[in-house]
């Protein structure tokens, strides 16, 4: 679905394809669910249709051209928003029907929709706004999101459950916005701690490839967001909004002799405020995939792209950039080496040397 959806986008602009018989019934909303296959159809159109609007539209208010939302598309948004809120409420009660029979793997999959409808929701009313502070409304979802997976994890059909990659990979990307959306500290290191919990292809065969990287990835957000505030559990208003992560990603996966796999986490921040350009951030990460545990002391480059020559304030660090082309708004600038400084958070498992913040000295 969205390797269909990124050719939808940059093949051509259309709907990304689906089965004909979804294609030819879902223009019609259901009152009701019949079977766990039709519940997946409908939740995979309105997945398709809703990273579609975020792509090809919603994303150009979100990132580039902020502020400024035609009326069509803010009605466009609320229509989806609610769209998942009714498909909530259905899942909920084909949940509930007391002649329903399903298998434990049927129980679980069921789950799995749960939390993608309730991320899609969030997602659809955020996508046109550029504040990450939006999310700081959606905690009682962010929460009901965390307890089905970890629902999911902890079930007694855990062994049958690993046999498949398709329920742990239906709970990777909720998860790993859980913990990169929601600033609020218990939820969101709940969330990593989940998110350990999924089979990588480094611990078994049928696991996910992509796992280590992603929860690496989501450490480091935590880390860099966690590392402005003073306090030890930052809830979401200890966050400023320059301090906070818009979006995250990773690229680079490669195997490197002897066994030691590396990707570059990449954050993108506002950190001159919402007046100020976008700031662009990567880290590489390393691990040994022989011990499963990060490097000690490995080296680790912060690069910081930004667009502009200026001064932060006495909580931030003070670059000298030049421009060159990029994707970003604006001139761009050279990636800069920055000396990293360790300090140890206390908030991972693995020994990792500390990111620069912007707002420590």
């Amino acid at each position: 679905m969205r390797l269909d959806v990124q050719g939808s986008l940059y093949l051509g602009m259309r709907i990304p394809g689906l089965p004909f018989y979804t294609a030819a019934t879902d223009n019609v909303f259901p009152t009701s669910l019949h079977d766990l296959a039709q519940a997946r159809d409908l939740v995979n159109v309105w997945t398709c249709r809703l990273f579609h609007f975020m792509r090809a539209e919603a994303d150009e208010h979100k990132f580039k051209d902020v502020g400024g939302v035609p009326l069509e598309k803010l009605a466009k948004s609320h229509e989806l928003t609610q769209t998942f809120v009714d498909l909530d409420a259905l899942l909920w009660d084909f949940m509930h029907k007391p002649t329903l029979k399903l298998t434990v793997r049927e129980q679980l999959g069921l789950g799995m929709l749960r939390t993608r409808v309730k991320v899609n929701k969030i997602l659809a009313a955020t996508c046109l706004y550029s504040e990450a502070t939006m999310f700081d409304a959606f905690l009682p979802d962010f929460e009901d999101v965390l307890s089905i997976c970890s629902y999911i994890l902890a079930s007694d059909a855990a062994d049958r459950r690993l046999l498949t990659v398709s329920l742990d990979e239906g709970l990777l990307q909720p998860l790993f916005t859980v913990a990169t959306h929601c600033r609020e500290s218990r939820i969101r290191h709940s969330a990593l701690v989940q998110l350990r919990k999924l089979a990588s292809s480094e611990g078994s065969p049928k696991g996910i490839w992509h796992v280590e990287a992603m929860v690496r990835t989501a450490e480091v957000c935590i880390r860099f967001e966690e590392a402005c505030c003073e306090r030890a559990n930052p809830s979401c208003s200890d966050i400023p909004e320059w301090c906070r992560v818009h979006s995250s990603g990773f690229d680079g996966w490669d195997v490197q002799p002897p066994k030691r796999q590396r990707v570059f986490a990449h954050m993108r921040l506002r950190p001159n405020g919402m007046d100020g350009e976008w700031a662009d951030f990567s880290e590489a990460i390393e691990w040994s995939v022989s011990s499963h545990s990060m490097l000690g002391g490995a080296e680790r480059q912060l690069l910081m792209e930004h667009d502009q020559l200026g001064q932060r304030n006495s909580h931030r660090y003070r670059q000298t950039v030049s421009a060159r082309d990029g994707w970003a708004l604006g001139p761009q600038t050279k990636i800069l080496d920055v000396a990293v400084r360790k300090k140890n958070c206390g908030c991972s498992n693995y020994d990792l040397d500390d990111l620069q913040e912007s707002c420590i000295q």
